[in-house]
This record gives structure tokens, C-alpha cells and sequence, in this order.
């Protein structure tokens, strides 16, 4: 295959995993639950498509190294075991990028033991009993004596990818580590050998790159839903429902802490507080674009281009929008700009400054963004704390850690007021 075919498969991965997302964030509380199941069906078609995409994009990429091609992405080949210690390549090369799904990797790693069951199925067995011998079998061996369950690793990872699908830096551009132990670090270069010019059988001058070690230990991220007894039992579309509320809130928390997660313990530190990154103060309201264009210039003199996208509060994206020119047309962003994705969410939060009422504005190439996920999820049913209200709880908890691979690739624009 050439270049060209690399560029279509993606192109058209892109437009799946897009109709993909549409499709499934479609279903809603009043869904009748045959068109409900009828999406689901839809959906996992669209991704099985997805998957053998990817499958021929890796056989591209697989040739290209075998070529001694240099250009897979950064954070593919530099994830290391442990305290420093050597990884089998098939662990190295499944950093995975955002077109990428975990239910796949998993699915390699172990053949799908419960095939036919859902998530949401196993969520709602969890609560008012199993209904089918598979659901009976994957609780019985994922309980504990605590009223835990631990959800089987492919059902893990299809949560994993839901919250994957509703996260901004993962549509930015960031890749996900499957983490298989509780130390995992990665290979950071933090500055350039310099070549020099020699005369004729003169030595060459020595100038080793310097590399940092930065560790990915997973911490600890939970959420909890509350659920009425009769809505559990009586709901038609809630085993759709539940797995979607639960990854649309570990997402929004996990976009935070990626962008401004301060790194005290136990949250992990974000780009925000990563020590070298780009940074300008506007201490102002939006008025023009070159502030973007400054971040831009900040990451392309970093040598740590393209930008992949810049993340902003929607407020901020809507003052954007509304710049008017002096005859009261919209402003156009210059062209360099206008290419960059510009993506939202509101997990960056717009009270701070000593105004209150500043955010800040994140532009990176956001594949130098890593992040460390432990591919089994913990549910722990809450039986008897909301008992009074007839309310089950559901807690969920993963492990996750953030980690920059190059400060040089991202940059902030902080103190925008609205």
C-alpha cells in the first residue's frame, strides 16, 4: 500500500468511529428498547468495521517498519516495565492512538470468556440478579466478600472505550497504555544531541541525547450512580443507560486531570502543572486570534509539531465565534490556525484568576499525551446505604495515571475572561 491508501483508511476510520459515537449517544431515557437493542447492533457492526481497519493500518505501518520507516508516533516504542526494565514489543507497540479501541487488545490478550454479554447486562445482574447462565457464571466468579465485582477484562475495556469516546483529549489526540503491572514508565528526551562539523580524519565530537524517566503508576478514580429500585427493574433501556452515565463522568473527570490535574497525591498531574510547557499570560478577554497563534509558534519552535488540536471552555470557543470585523462580519481566524481542531468541554473551569472568571486554553500535539489505564474496572453494589430512599448505588472504580512525554509540545494560554 502507498501513502495514499495510509491517508483513505484513516479517513474513512475517522468517519466510522464518528458514526459510531453519533449512534450510540442516539439512544436515549425514552428509547423504546427494540430500537435501543437495534443501535447497539448497528453500533457494534460500525466498530467490527473499525476494527479491521485498524488491523490493515497496522499491516501498513507493520511494512513501513520493516522498511525502516521512522514515522510511527511518538509513545508507540518508548513505554518500559517496572524500574526501567525491557518490555516484549508486543506490549511496546500497543500504546494506543484515539481511532484505536481496548476491547480489541483485550480480546488479544484474552479470548472473551461471557461472548453475548453486555456490559449493561452484567451491571443490572449485578443488582437484581442474573437472568441467563453467562451472567450467573461471570458473577459468581467476579465477586467479592465485600459486594464487589470485578467486571471481566473485555467488559472492562468496553466501558474503557466508551469513556475514550466521550473524552476531549482523546479526540485531541492523546494515546492510551494498557497498564499490566503497577509501575509502568516512559522514556522522556529531555534535550537533543548537537552534531558538528569535523575535518577530514578528525574525531567526532561526543554528544549523547539526555533521556528522563517518567513513571506511569495507575491511581485510584471512582464514580457513583444511584438508581431506584423500580427503575432497575422496570426500565426497558437501562443496561444501555447505565455503562453511557458512567463513562460520560469518569471521562469529564479524566479530561480535567489530564488538562489541570495538579499531581498531589492522589491526582495525577496534568498539562497544566508539567514543568516546561509553553505558557502565556492574556490576563483579558478574548479580542483576536493570536494568542492561538503564539501557542502555535510556541509548539513548532519547540520542534514538537503539528498541533493536533486546541482545547478550550465552550464560552471561550463562543467568544471566538462571535469576534466581528469592522463591518460587522465574522472574524476569520488566519489560515494556520483555522486548520487546528478546535474542541470543547467543561471540565476546564471558567471561576478562576482574582476575577473569578478565568479559564485557560490548552493547545498541543496532543499524541505526546499518555495515559496509563489498568484494564480491569471494580463495581461494588450499595445495597443498604440508600436503602431508605429504595435506591441502589453503584460504585465504580478504575486506575488511571496521566504522563507528558514531551512539556515542549503543549502550551497554555491562561487569565482569558469571558
Amino acid at each position: 500500500m502507498t501513502k495514499h491508501d495510509m491517508k483513505t483508511l484513516r479517513a474513512k476510520q475517522r468517519e466510522i468511529a464518528a458514526e459510531a459515537r453519533a449512534k450510540y449517544r442516539s439512544i436515549k431515557d425514552d428509547t423504546p428498547e427494540s430500537e435501543a437493542r437495534k443501535i447497539e447492533r448497528d453500533f457494534e457492526a460500525l466498530m467490527l468495521e473499525h476494527d479491521e481497519l485498524t488491523a490493515q493500518i497496522e499491516e501498513l505501518r507493520d511494512a513501513a517498519d520493516d522498511q525502516g520507516d521512522p514515522r510511527r508516533p511518538l509513545g508507540q516504542d518508548t513505554v518500559a516495565a517496572g524500574d526501567g526494565g525491557d518490555v516484549a514489543a508486543e506490549e511496546v507497540r500497543h500504546a494506543l492512538r484515539p481511532e484505536q479501541r481496548m476491547t480489541a487488545w483485550a480480546e488479544a490478550k484474552k479470548p472473551d470468556e461471557y461472548r453475548g454479554l453486555s456490559l449493561g447486562g452484567y451491571l443490572r445482574s449485578m443488582v437484581i440478579g442474573a437472568k441467563t447462565d453467562t451472567e450467573k457464571r461471570a458473577l459468581a466468579e467476579g465477586s467479592d466478600s465485600a459486594g464487589g465485582y470485578t467486571v471481566p477484562t473485555v467488559l472492562s475495556a468496553r466501558l474503557i472505550d466508551l469513556l475514550r469516546a466521550n473524552s476531549v483529549v482523546n479526540q485531541a489526540g492523546a494515546q492510551t497504555v494498557p497498564l499490566t503491572s503497577d509501575d509502568h514508565s516512559i522514556a522522556k528526551l529531555a534535550s537533543d544531541p548537537t552534531p558538528a562539523w569535523r575535518a577530514e580524519a578528525g574525531a567526532v565530537a561526543e554528544s549523547d541525547p539526555t533521556f528522563a524517566r517518567v513513571p506511569l503508576r495507575p491511581k485510584s478514580l471512582a464514580v457513583m450512580t444511584k438508581v431506584s429500585f423500580e427503575l432497575m427493574e422496570d426500565s426497558l433501556n437501562l443496561a444501555t443507560e447505565l455503562p453511557r452515565i458512567l463513562s460520560v463522568a469518569l471521562a469529564k473527570e479524566l479530561d480535567r486531570v489530564a488538562l489541570l490535574g495538579t499531581g498531589t497525591a492522589p491526582e495525577p498531574r496534568g498539562i497544566a502543572n508539567t514543568s516546561g510547557i509553553g505558557t502565556t499570560a492574556l490576563a483579558g478577554a478574548l479580542t483576536g486570534y493570536s494568542p492561538l497563534v503564539a501557542a502555535r509558534t510556541g509548539i513548532l519552535s519547540a520542534n514538537a509539531g503539528p498541533v493536533s488540536a486546541i482545547i478550550m471552555h465552550p464560552r471561550d470557543e463562543g467568544t471566538l465565534t462571535g469576534l466581528m470585523d469592522a463591518n460587522e462580519q465574522p472574524r476569520m481566524a488566519p489560515r494556520a490556525v483555522e486548520q487546528i481542531p478546535m474542541l470543547t468541554t467543561t471540565a476546564i473551569p471558567t471561576d478562576g484568576g482574582a476575577g473569578s472568571n478565568e479559564s485557560t486554553i490548552f493547545a498541543g500535539n496532543f499524541s505526546h499525551l499518555l495515559i496509563g489505564m489498568r484494564s480491569q474496572i471494580t463495581v461494588t453494589v450499595l445495597k443498604e446505604r440508600y436503602a431508605e430512599n429504595m435506591q441502589y448505588g453503584l460504585l465504580a472504580h478504575m486506575r488511571t495515571d496521566i504522563a507528558v512525554q514531551h512539556a515542549g509540545a503543549f502550551y497554555t494560554v491562561t487569565g482569558v475572561q469571558g
